[in-house]
């Protein structure tokens, strides 16, 4: 058996590892986005007078693994002043183009963060995009390399059933 990596497995092992490192760094700017977006949010909410002044939008970067999930969330408050409650709602986010509608982000937001809101979507929505395509690119190095490692095994038994004739 074979322990010493062929050159095939070094240039995979380093594709991996640099289409890899491009979902960090993608993480890196959601979360530096988010962040941006969450100071302008409890600036503001520092000055409000009550909970009609906060903000219904929550906004959530997460990374498991190779996926990214960068989500808005509405909240709607309910009840009376002394037990108030808020329900989460999902906001839909259209597939092909992986933003979320600006009606659905501006119906949650207050006047105050409209303007920041989409800004921070707009940059969101170019990570997804590109998360899209790194993570398409990964699951193709993986189909690559079971067909490298396929073809090595069949090229093995090969040579061993030539040994023998």
């Amino acid at each position: 058996m074979d322990l010493v990596p062929t050159s095939e497995q070094r240039v995979y092992a380093a594709a991996m590892a640099a289409l890899e490192a491009c979902i960090a760094d993608l993480y890196d700017q959601a979360v530096d986005a988010a962040e941006d977006y969450m100071r302008h949010v409890d600036t503001n909410e520092a000055k409000a007078k009550g909970w009609a002044e906060r903000s219904n939008l929550q906004l959530s970067c997460t990374r498991k693994g190779n996926h990214l999930d960068l989500k808005w969330t509405g909240i709607r408050w309910y009840g009376g002043k002394n037990d108030r409650q808020n329900r989460r709602h999902t906001i839909p986010k259209n597939k092909e183009t992986q933003a979320y509608s600006t009606a659905k982000l501006l119906e949650y937001s207050k006047d105050w963060e409209k303007d920041v809101v989409l800004e921070t979507e707009r940059k969101l929505q170019i990570i997804r995009r590109k998360a899209a395509h790194f993570v398409k690119a990964i699951i193709a190095m993986r189909h690559v390399h079971q067909i490298v490692t396929m073809s090595q095994s069949m090229e093995k038994s090969d040579e061993s059933g030539n040994d023998d004739a």
